[in-house]
């Protein structure tokens, strides 16, 4: 005896074999169709964080059709997806989505569409690269800034010790380093919005170098003019009022903020040289 069909499946309706083959390996399903006219296709996001897609006989067979449009989309979708390889996981879902919707309008055949699809993703790609880099570069100098004002205040408040084992102008230079560092990250949060040329194509790891530099490089500058400080060179009069300390921290920090700073001290300094030498 043969047992009767269920009674909720449709004779008529078309199996899905794609989606069902694919369902081990699908995190996301952005497009799916299956009809008699066009054929079964979709577009999905896998497990590797992957946008996949695939079309039966009868879906190729009408792709081919506009096969010159759809190598274009898939061309500008290939472009940009390796752009989000390293980004945070929810931009990274966000960006295969929006590059999706490109591909599942041109499996449609809607080529305007799929068209209107890539330009939309392109500029949200270039807003999100922005958005990505600053955020590397704001979590690297963070970091590094945290660390330089955390050894400062150790320094700081073991003060005694720490002169005794350093001596006195080595412990204040290093309090100079730590001061530049706090300055330039200073310059980084105020100014990183501002910045228009940053973007997120280069690896994550350079932009990290790169927020480490900004910071190793405002503590050197604030060892340099921490140093002509003390020797007198700039801003004698705290040094003759006994805020000497107070003068060299205070002035290394602004060099690590100020770019200009400490390039205008050199400036003036050999200014003074050339004059004296006139003279």
């Amino acid at each position: 005896m043969i047992d009767p069909p269920p009674q909720n499946i449709n004779p008529n309706e078309r199996p899905d074999r794609l989606l069902d083959a694919a369902k081990d390996n699908l995190k996301y399903l952005i497009f799916h169709r299956n009809d008699d006219q066009t054929g079964e296709s979709l577009v999905y996001i896998d497990i590797q964080d992957d946008l996949e897609w695939e079309c039966d006989d009868e879906a190729d067979n009408k792709l081919k059709t506009i096969e010159e449009e759809l190598g274009k989309i898939q061309n500008g979708v290939a472009s940009l997806e390796p752009i989000a390889h390293n980004w945070p996981q929810d931009l990274k879902l966000s960006t295969k989505r929006v590059l999706g919707e490109s591909l599942a309008r041109i499996l449609q055949l809607d080529i305007n569409g799929a068209t209107e699809a890539l330009t939309h993703a392109k500029s949200f790609v270039k807003t999100k690269s922005r958005q990505v880099s600053r955020y590397w570069t704001l979590q690297a100098c963070l970091v590094a800034g945290g660390i330089a004002a955390v050894l400062g205040a150790i320094e700081i408040a073991l003060r005694q010790w720490f002169e005794t084992a350093l001596h006195q102008m080595p412990y204040l230079l290093s309090l100079c380093f730590w001061s530049g560092c706090i300055g330039a990250l200073l310059f980084v949060i105020l100014k990183i919005g501002s910045e228009r040329k940053v973007d997120s194509t280069a690896e994550k790891h350079l932009h990290y170098i790169e927020g480490i530099s900004r910071i190793v490089a405002g503590g050197i500058s604030g060892v340099f003019v921490g140093a002509m400080i003390k020797l007198g060179l700039v801003l004698p009069v705290f040094a003759q009022a006994g805020m000497e300390t107070l003068a060299m921290c205070a002035g290394a920090m602004i060099a690590g903020a100020s770019e200009r700073f400490a390039a205008g001290i050199i400036t003036s300094v050999e200014n003074n040289n050339t004059n004296q030498k006139e003279n």
